[in-house]
């Protein structure tokens, strides 16, 4: 397929606009999501919602405003909410979870973990020196590593000390405090306990290393990855990251060797997703990739419409992704716009199911994410979530 195919069609096709026209007239607004939608609420810039298995739907909101909450459950089915847990003024970080608590931490100086059951504050932690006006503070979710939730406290101008403050999980007390050299490129990724190594967390720095953290602090490996890797995904015995070298990387959890390279042609944004012995990972060079995790041998790719900057996401045997959009990229970069934004449909084996075009900003502001849970999409926006009509997954 010629590289300007797909890109320009979504920039150029009148008959493209119409339809996604006729879509948004399903919700009765002519600025809606240009897709149908099963139902959306009002939360002003919520964080990616997660579902645990036995748990409610879950989401978090940036806002630094007390009377916004710091976790909503809401019900999959209608988006009504069950309960709400508020917190101190300062923006809050994205949530991670376990089979009992939701994890976040603030601005307001606090780690609190909430009882997703109860809809109660299980504990609150005082923190230190995350009350500042940088942007990538509380970019990053907790990560929860054996008995450990560890906090990725790092920013992006300098004003913050990086470093990762492990906590218990039972009542918040302090564990470890491990000091970084540099910034958080991305996400950590926690790493489950095996072949003799403590459970701990990989991260990425903007120094280009890759460091495996124990649950007491420790360094026990790490490697040059090449500079600004993404957001770590650990499955197994692997870790899977990306690079600005142009490559995905897989390495060996336990000593960090790394077991093969997979070209790309440009960095990724994006964790990559593993499911089903495969890699699908989405680029800045407008590609979404698949790669056999065993040997990095790449299956497909499909070209898009812009750079992936969240996702892919998966449910049952489709891929969501969402292309463009606004991406705060870590180092000197800041804040990025990339146009158009998209959301794409695909089936496992890269056959194209849809696409849907934001050709201007819909109600609820601008398209922030999109996370597959407990068998629903759902789509942050600035002042929405909303989750997707089972027929956008079906379209063909």
């Amino acid at each position: 397929m010629p590289s300007y195919s797909r890109r320009d069609a979504l920039k150029t096709i009148p008959a493209l606009a119409a339809g996604l026209a006729g879509c948004a007239s399903l919700t009765g607004r002519d600025d809606s999501l240009p897709m149908p939608t099963a139902w959306t609420v009002d939360v002003r810039t919520p964080t990616r919602a997660v579902r645990p298995p036995s748990g409610p739907l879950l989401v978090g909101t940036e806002s630094q405003f007390r009377d916004d909450p710091m976790v909503s459950a809401l019900d999959p089915a209608t988006g009504e909410e069950r309960w709400a847990v508020t917190g101190g003024k300062g923006r809050r970080s994205p949530l991670g979870f376990d089979d009992r608590h939701a994890y976040l931490f603030s601005r307001a100086e606090r780690a609190t973990a909430v009882d997703y059951e109860a809809g109660e504050r299980a504990w609150s932690t005082e923190l230190t020196g995350v009350d500042r006006p940088d942007p990538g503070v509380v970019q990053y979710p907790p990560a929860v590593a054996g008995d450990t939730v560890v906090v990725p406290i790092s920013g992006v101008e300098h004003d913050v000390v990086d470093r990762l403050l492990g906590l218990s999980r039972e009542g918040g007390d302090r564990r470890f405090r491990a000091d970084l050299p540099a910034s958080l490129a991305g996400a950590p990724a926690p790493v489950p306990a095996g072949d003799g190594s403590q459970a701990g967390v990989v991260a990425p720095l903007l120094d280009g290393t890759l460091r495996r953290f124990a649950t007491d602090g420790s360094e026990s490996w790490r490697v040059d990855a090449g500079p600004s890797p993404s957001s770590v995904t650990v499955a197994g015995d692997t870790v899977f990251v990306g690079s600005a070298t142009e490559e995905l990387l897989a390495l060996d959890a336990a000593t960090g060797e790394v077991r093969w390279r997979a070209p790309l042609q440009n960095t990724v944004f994006s964790r990559p997703l593993v499911a089903d012995g495969r890699v699908y990972v989405g680029g800045a060079d407008y590609f979404l990739y698949a790669f056999d995790a065993a040997s990095g041998t790449r299956l497909w790719r499909d070209e898009l419409a812009a750079p992936v900057t969240r996702g892919p996401t998966r449910v049952d045997d489709r891929l969501v992704t969402v292309v463009g959009s606004d991406i705060l990229v870590r180092g000197h970069s800041g804040t990025v716009p990339f146009d158009p934004t998209a959301l794409y449909v695909h089936a496992t084996d890269g056959t194209l199911v849809d696409e849907q075009l934001f050709e201007r900003t819909p109600d609820g502001g601008r398209v922030n994410w999109a996370v597959a849970a407990g068998g629903g999409v759902y789509v942050g926006q600035e002042w929405q979530l909303a989750r997707l009509a089972p027929e956008v997954l079906d379209a063909e």
